[in-house]
């Protein structure tokens, strides 16, 4: 009798929480949100769903799976998303054409220039003459800074003066590894895997906004939503960046957290494990306000001096309202 009033009890449960969903997404706004798999926004949206975030803000995140982030683009511009994880610049160039979509500001780590431990590349000046593996493609954000950087600061553009070998991550890692290229400019998730493995940073992109001048680094990363969206759903922003930052604050606190997340990072051991926590953590962008929204453009304005009109779509600013404003929505 007390077993089947347990199985009783049990079901009673479902059946109240199979209720509860339903309310839950008939009264609250959703979000469809295009991810990449193993990306670290899949790392959030996993925190958010595993501790009730998402719920207890109101909202309901329906995943989009993407094969990478440029599919993420373009489901973005063709209905088939509301949200991507993007960059502003991005963003700008896509409001300059007409596109309605709105950035929220939110991870500032970009990629890192890494070598063998044993290399004689020490600065940026040493790429001279070498192979450099570059993740992304010639328009890849780090790259293109780390030109800007060449001009402004060491009078010549590095892409004249080394050869730049184009490739996913994983199989310039290889190349590294096997010596047939010198270097790599390589997104932060697997600098941290070489770091772990032996190989050395020569430079970071927080390293060279640095020596640009900036006193922080300025948030590249964050995420694209379609103005659209927004309209449709009053609130429903903010109640995504409520949940959003509480799943930030359980990452930035809980080692148990990233223990439980270790399938979805990959992460092959404990080390690797505790580089992407700290790279994670120390990205993660805490305020944004006039002086970082300055900085930003005191950033465009330094790509537009140094020849990028891939990056700043020929414009002379940031495209008006490619920033979201609490205030302004």
């Amino acid at each position: 009798m007390r077993k089947a009033a347990g199985v009783i009890a049990a079901l009673s449960m479902v059946f109240l929480t199979m209720g509860y969903c339903d309310v839950f997404a008939a009264d609250s706004p959703h979000l469809r949100l295009g991810l990449v798999k193993f990306g670290s926004a899949a790392w959030e949206i996993d925190t958010m769903r595993h501790h009730g975030y998402d719920s207890a803000a109101g909202i309901a995140i329906d995943s989009v799976d993407l094969a990478n982030p440029a599919a993420g683009e373009v489901a973005l511009q063709a209905g088939g998303a509301d949200a991507i994880l993007t960059d502003w610049l991005w963003v700008s160039r896509q409001r300059a054409a007409g596109q309605r979509i709105t950035f929220v500001p939110h991870f500032s780590t970009l990629g890192e220039i890494m070598v063998a431990a044993d290399s004689p590349i020490r600065r940026v000046e040493d790429l001279a003459g070498k192979r450099l593996g570059i993740a992304g493609g010639p328009d890849d954000k780090s790259w293109q800074l780390l030109r800007a950087y060449g001009r402004h600061r060491l009078g010549y553009d590095p892409a004249e003066r080394l050869q730049a070998v184009y490739a996913a991550p994983p199989l310039l890692s290889r190349e590294l590894a096997g010596g047939r290229i010198d270097a790599v400019l390589t997104y932060w998730p697997f600098a941290a895997r070489l770091a772990v493995q032996g190989f050395r940073k020569v430079a970071g992109m927080s390293d060279i906004m640095a020596e640009l001048g900036f006193d922080k680094p300025v948030a590249l990363l964050g995420y694209g939503v379609t103005d659209s969206w927004i309209a449709a759903n009053p609130g429903g922003l903010q109640k995504f960046l409520a949940a959003l930052n509480r799943a930030d604050a359980e990452m930035t606190r809980s080692g148990g957290e990233w223990e439980r997340l270790r399938p979805l990072t990959a992460a092959e051991d404990e080390a690797t494990l505790e580089a992407l926590r700290r790279r994670f953590c120390a990205g993660l962008v805490t305020d944004w306000g006039p002086g970082e929204e300055a900085a930003a453009a005191r950033l465009f304005s330094l790509l537009i001096e140094n020849g990028e009109p891939r990056q700043t779509g020929g414009g002379g600013q940031i495209t008006a309202g490619t920033f979201w404003s609490e205030k302004g929505r």
